[in-house]
């Protein structure tokens, strides 16, 4: 009789999930932890507009030690309106990882892909992940097809701890009267990336929004002779999802005090305490007419110096390796985290895969 049982998890799993997340940090010479406190479906609002999380339960303690999450994305495929998947959160306690469970959670999923609200679905693999590259690639039995989609970067650019209010012309925050114009900018220039999101009005306005927590004065409009010609929004996501340092590693658990104090003096954020979480906003909805470079350098700087004296240490911007306006953004990186996108199907999905056309992938980093 096996020992573990898959099953969908419930509000009452709530505190296990996020004691799972806790207890499965990302190693690196910076231990890092991702965190969904106060609550795990509470965070999850961003990442679809359906979700299920997928918990492994040891039978003899009733504990839960792995998960896995399956979400639905309202989006653009080849411009068009459509559903597709995202899957993340892989996770396992170390104690009972190697045994099997891994195969075993993909035949649950694929029970759960018999709903058939999606294909196909899409997840990212850190790079130099190699444990997880090489298990989930495999093609082994029950495990879908992982197909490569290219690179995903996520560019880290450093802010200033004292304010900066220098204003950008042409570049102002939105209200809510701008709200139509904005929704009407996206569903025209979004469809040109291929997966955008397909966005409303009540995905700013509401708590239960998947751009939670991200507020219409947080996202910086560019105009052109009146006419709206870019978006790039500052989304605080520390309300309901935070990275904690668990420890640091080698070389740099010794110098992180003299690197902080050399921080200091050049006016920057240090890296935090272990058992702190590093404080960040996400670059959101980074859209331009165009791809004009000229545009999206005006609201990078824009977004830079109103998050400058803030408590953020760093502005998160995530684009794919193929999108025009990435080397805009590596201009000005202090570090970038670098994740490999893959289309994930079972065989009923591989005819609607093989169509998805040649633009440019996009993903919204806040929803990773």
């Amino acid at each position: 009789m096996s020992r573990y049982r898959f099953e969908l998890a419930t509000a009452a799993d709530d505190a296990a999930l996020r004691a799972v997340m806790a207890a499965t940090p990302m190693e690196g010479k910076i231990a890092v932890t991702f965190r969904r406190e106060p609550s795990w479906f509470g965070a999850a609002v961003v990442d679809g507009t359906f979700h299920q999380t997928l918990a492994c339960r040891e039978l003899d303690s009733g504990q839960i030690v792995g998960l896995a999450c399956r979400s639905i994305r309202d989006v653009f495929v080849n411009g068009k309106p459509a559903e597709i998947g995202y899957l993340s959160g892989l996770r396992f306690l170390p104690a009972h990882r190697n045994l099997g469970l891994v195969a075993r959670g993909f035949a649950a999923m694929k029970e759960l892909h018999g709903d058939a609200r999606t294909p196909y679905y899409l997840t990212t693999i850190a790079e130099g992940n190699e444990t997880a590259l090489k298990v989930l690639t495999s093609g082994r039995a029950r495990l879908p097809a992982y197909h490569p989609a290219g690179a995903y970067h996520t560019v880290a650019i450093a802010l200033s701890r004292r304010e900066k209010r220098r204003e950008t012309v042409g570049v102002r925050p939105a209200n809510q009267r701008d709200l139509p114009a904005v929704l009407n900018f996206l569903n025209a220039e979004g469809p040109r990336r291929q997966f955008f999101p397909r966005l409303t009005e009540q995905d700013f306005l509401s708590a239960d929004g998947i751009l939670r927590d991200l507020f219409l004065d947080n996202l910086l409009l560019a105009e052109r002779a009146g006419r709206l010609v870019g978006t790039l929004a500052g989304w605080d996501q520390h309300g309901f999802r935070q990275s904690v340092v668990q420890g640091y590693r080698g070389w740099l658990r010794a110098a992180r005090p003299i690197y902080n104090a050399w921080q200091w003096l050049c006016n920057r954020h240090g890296l935090p305490a272990p058992g702190l979480a590093f404080r960040y906003r996400m670059g959101a909805l980074p859209v331009v007419a165009n791809n004009d470079e000229e545009v999206f350098a005006a609201l990078l700087k824009a977004l830079r110096d109103r998050s400058a004296g803030g408590p953020w240490s760093y502005l998160l911007v995530g684009l794919h390796e193929r999108d025009p306006l990435l080397p805009v953004v590596c201009r000005l990186q202090t570090t970038s985290y670098v994740t490999r996108l893959f289309l994930v199907c079972w065989k009923d999905g591989e005819t609607a895969r093989a169509e998805i056309d040649s633009r440019v992938p996009y993903l919204e980093a806040g929803s990773l």
